[in-house]
């Protein structure tokens, strides 16, 4: 079975191919010989002239019509060319003429009745495929065929109830009759994205001049100025697309794709650094991840608790589920990339996945696939999570979703309104309505605005705010994930509060540090919001000083037992926060008595206490080579009992506050290292 093939699935692809013409396509017609008309039409579609192939092809159904194998041909022509009604109408013919010879022929009818809208036709003969055929080469077919009818049943329901999203075709100013793929924002107020700069049939003859080249158009009031060629990173003989900027801007990544054959274009990621204002001539990111004889595109960037990128980029390397996969690969401390890692078959299928976007607000990585249960070919689908773990991945729904091809799914900075690629009915087409892309935008309605701001401040001066110090905002509580999620950063001055934008019905963290503190966080939620607000959520750190007792309150042991109590594991719960939040701290944890009993008893039940409290510490992962346990019995008592009324050392005597006070657990920090929290799966 042919394969769609367009420009946004290589890079997606060489477009001078798939609109070339051949100097036969313009001959006079000679008298018809079928098997010289076959190698016609075959030696067209070797050259990448599919509008020529079909062309041929319909001239010998027309002269033979029982000739079943070019019939079959012919669909698969028009469906790589994205004529998905002349698609159906052939895979129809083979139906009702030879399904017995072709009885792959049913799904792909079905398949281009869906990719025309007509779910309700398309629904029962998928149904009906998954349960009919059998045979080791239908085995694909049945269970692709029970997604596709899964895919219809969705799509039925999202349209009745859509999303709440306002959908903008961006018009013939920025749109051409070309595929306008991986839209951008670049310097706030610029569109980047990648066209081919013409309007017209390509002839073959052109030796390649006519490639996807970056292209920006200045966002204005009133929509986009005339687009004008990118001067920076275009490369002669190459197509160049899928610009994605690190979070801080600092880092462009995007791709370099060039023809190896008619039909084999191989793609690599490239990126370029920006320094003192000026961006690094473009650096291959090297055969670990490029690659060699296997596409690598689409890079889109992403944080998680780390200094560097997460890259996740789309492969067809060995080790996938199948077709195209997304991988990832994490940015080390030396600059360097470390071994790609396959996402994961939550979200990669055995057939194909692109074009990944990441969400830093949300922590969602947004990808388009044909192998989940959709509305069209590729939809549009969201998972929350990292590294190898995610979520069930979800549909965006009707109407960014449509029975076609939707791609490229990304936000623009606010998190909200954001751009998206189709190729469905209403696009500016060259050839069949839809044939080609374009870039249309996206833009909810009934936007919930929510926000938290505060300073950061030190926990002994409350009115002086500790410019300077760094806030990081991470969403916490996801499921299946025991790291939080990094948003975003900011770093306070000026005596000005921070500011995060943030999402409805999720939960964040908030984590304040600054040299010479111990970090502070503190947790919030928007769960059940409804209207429109802005947190206030100040975040208090304590100086560290070496050596100073620090008590732990609520630690509480049962009289002559060392075993920690259940209600006294909240307090060693905070401790556990402060040395996760402060990774470069080594402590020593006390642990006193009050003076009943022998000393020498009180030594070693202060000693066994402490060890308690670091054993429990260990159990939740901290690494004992940060705590050291010491008891100190009796010997540093902080308030003294002789002679207070209602206390004595006898065991038995009644309790007094002051021997409360002695009983207590402690701890003071030893030394201070300032760690970098890597990244780890």
């Amino acid at each position: 079975m042919y394969r769609p093939i367009t420009i946004l699935l290589i890079l997606t692809l060489a477009a001078s191919a798939l609109w070339a013409q051949d100097s036969t396509a313009n001959k006079k017609p000679a008298k018809f010989k079928y098997k010289k008309s076959v190698k016609i039409a075959e030696k067209r579609l070797a050259a990448g002239n599919l509008y020529g192939a079909y062309e041929m092809y319909e001239t010998i159904i027309g002269k033979k019509p029982e000739a079943y194998a070019v019939a079959w041909k012919l669909a698969n022509v028009y469906y790589q060319a994205r004529d998905y009604q002349k698609a159906e109408e052939w895979f129809t013919y083979l139906v009702e003429k030879q399904a017995t010879e072709y009885p792959q022929a049913e799904y792909w009818q079905a398949m281009m009745m869906k990719m025309n809208g007509k779910y309700f036709d398309a629904m029962p003969k998928f149904a009906a495929i998954a349960k009919k055929y059998s045979g080791e080469d239908m085995t694909n077919i049945k269970r692709w065929a029970k997604i596709e009818a899964e895919g219809c049943e969705l799509a039925l329901k999202s349209i009745d109830n859509p999303a709440l999203v306002n959908i903008k075709h961006l018009g013939a100013g920025v749109n051409s009759a070309y595929s306008d793929i991986s839209p951008m924002i670049w310097n706030d107020n610029t569109l980047l994205f990648a066209t081919l700069p013409t309007d017209t049939v390509i002839i073959k003859a052109d030796n390649g001049a006519h490639m996807l080249k970056l292209y920006e158009a200045k966002i204005t009031g009133n929509g986009y100025d005339e687009p004008v060629p990118f001067q920076q990173f275009n490369v002669a003989g190459a197509h160049v697309a899928n610009g994605n900027l690190s979070p801080d801007k600092k880092r462009f990544y995007f791709t370099i794709c060039k023809e190896v054959t008619v039909s084999e274009i191989y793609c690599a990621i490239y990126l370029s650094e920006l320094k003192d204002g000026v961006w690094s001539e473009p650096v291959d990111l090297g055969p670990e991840i490029n690659l060699a004889g296997y596409t690598n595109t689409h890079p889109a960037v992403g944080t998680y608790k780390v200094e560097g990128d997460v890259l996740y980029f789309t492969s067809t390397r060995p080790g996938g589920r199948g077709g195209k996969d997304i991988w990832y690969t994490i940015l080390g401390k030396n600059g360097k990339f470390g071994p790609p890692k396959n996402i994961g078959a939550k979200i990669n299928t055995d057939r194909d996945e692109a074009t990944p976007f990441y969400d830093a607000s949300t922590g969602a990585l947004y990808f388009s696939s044909t192998g989940h249960a959709g509305c069209g070919g590729y939809d549009v689908f969201y998972s929350t999570g990292a590294g190898p773990k995610w979520e069930e991945p979800k549909n965006v729904g009707y109407p960014v979703n449509s029975p076609v091809d939707d791609m490229y799914y990304r936000f623009t900075a606010n998190s909200r309104n954001g751009y998206f690629v189709s190729n469905r009915v209403g696009v500016i087409a060259l050839k069949s309505i839809t044939c080609c892309d374009d870039i249309f935008t996206f833009e909810p309605y009934n936007v919930l605005n929510l926000g938290v701001e505060g300073f950061v401040l030190d926990e002994a001066d409350l009115g002086t705010p500790l410019n300077g110090a760094k806030v990081s905002l991470y969403l916490s509580g996801y499921k299946g994930l025991d790291q939080d999620i990094l948003v975003s950063e900011f770093t306070l001055g000026a005596n000005k509060p921070y500011f995060f934008a943030l999402n409805p019905d999720a939960n964040y963290k908030l984590v304040g540090g600054m040299a010479g503190y111990l970090k502070g966080s503190a947790a919030f939620s928007t769960m059940g919001l409804t209207t429109s607000d802005t947190l206030t959520v100040d975040i208090l750190l304590k100086r560290i000083v070496k050596d100073k007792s620090y008590s732990l309150r609520n630690i509480y042991y049962d009289y002559d037992k060392s075993d920690i109590r259940e209600e006294s594991k909240p307090t060693l719960d905070s401790l556990y926060q402060i040395l996760i939040e402060n990774p470069g701290i080594t402590i020593e944890l006390s642990s006193h008595t009050d003076s009943r009993g022998s000393e020498t008893y009180n030594q070693t039940l202060s000693q066994k206490r402490a060890e308690s409290c670091v054993a429990y510490l260990i159990g939740k992962g901290i690494d004992k080579a940060r705590m050291t346990a010491k008891g100190y019995g009796e010997g540093k008592p902080v308030e003294g009992c002789t002679g207070q009324e209602g206390c004595s050392n006898e065991s038995n005597s009644e309790d007094c506050p002051c021997h409360q006070k002695n009983r207590r657990t402690e701890f003071k920090i030893l030394s201070d290292k300032q760690i970098e929290v890597n990244y780890e799966d």
